[in-house]
């Protein structure tokens, strides 16, 4: 005989059980899951572990037309008392969404990807999401600290694992460069993307880098309202790369206008072919 479950809540009442270890140990282990996987195996083996430590795991958590969605479907953070583990990926691009409604109830955050957009973040709501992120992309992101924009290398400082980051409009001091070799993941990185950069970035202290640098795939592009005088370094610098033979670094691409298209294009299947 096949018995149909039709009841649509989790009932907070459970059996006791005997467990095989003391009971400390096993309210220890609750408490404690070693990652969110194991916890999801607890959880399905024995409804004592969910009560214990109420989490809701989250493979991706994104927004569709001004609303948070859970796994992708809609969710209502307020709603809820539970904590949120999310494992996978955060996408966010609604304006003003904000994460206030999600931080204070995050058991833990282990993403790999991290995609934000048009979003004003604090920057310690921004170390909570980061610290695990690989891939990151941040597009027109302001990071506030006391009413401050966090500049470019302090958000890089706290990606101690990203492998490839993407930035458009970084807020840049002139001591970006500098502050960036000065952190020993920055040199790990395997892409540095950043688009509609402004002159105040130390283009000498690039360059400097640039050839030592045999690891990083650098892509410059910059605004529209660089300077003459700031066009004609990048030139400089575009035309000792497209001179050279061979090269024992990883030639960068650099964008900008009134680079020659001729030369864009060689440079271009340059950083692709290294």
């Amino acid at each position: 005989m096949m018995v149909t479950c039709k009841r649509a809540k989790f009932m907070e009442i459970y059996y006791r059980q005997n467990f095989s270890m003391p009971d400390s140990v096993i309210f220890y282990i609750a408490k404690n899951p070693k990652n969110a996987e194991l916890y999801l195996k607890m959880v399905k083996t024995c409804k004592y572990f969910f009560i214990k430590n109420e989490i809701i795991v989250v493979n991706r958590l994104d927004d569709f037309l001004g609303k948070w969605r859970v796994n992708e479907k809609p969710h209502d953070f307020t709603k809820y008392n539970c904590k949120y583990w999310i494992t996978n990926e955060i996408t966010v691009s609604a304006r003003g969404l904000g994460f206030s409604p999600i931080i204070p109830k995050l058991y833990r955050c282990d993403v790999k990807r991290l995609r934000l957009s048009f979003q004003v973040v604090s920057f310690t709501d921004l170390s909570i999401l980061i610290s695990s992120a690989e891939k990151i992309c941040l597009n027109n992101v302001v990071v506030k600290k006391c009413d401050s924009d966090i500049p470019l290398e302090d958000i890089v400082a706290i990606a101690v694992n990203a492998k490839y980051v993407d930035v458009r409009e970084p807020t840049i001091t002139p001591k970006t460069m500098i502050e960036l070799t000065k952190l020993s993941h920055f040199l790990k990185l395997d892409a540095f993307t950043l688009y509609d950069l402004s002159e105040v970035l130390d283009i000498d202290a690039f360059y400097s880098y640039m050839k030592k640098n045999t690891h990083t795939k650098f892509f410059l592009d910059f605004d529209e309202q660089i300077s003459d005088a700031f066009k004609n370094r990048l030139k400089t610098i575009v035309d000792e790369i497209l001179e050279s033979k061979q090269f024992n670094y990883k030639p960068p691409f650099i964008s900008f206008i009134g680079l020659d298209m001729q030369k864009y294009r060689k440079l271009r299947q340059i950083y692709y072919s290294h």
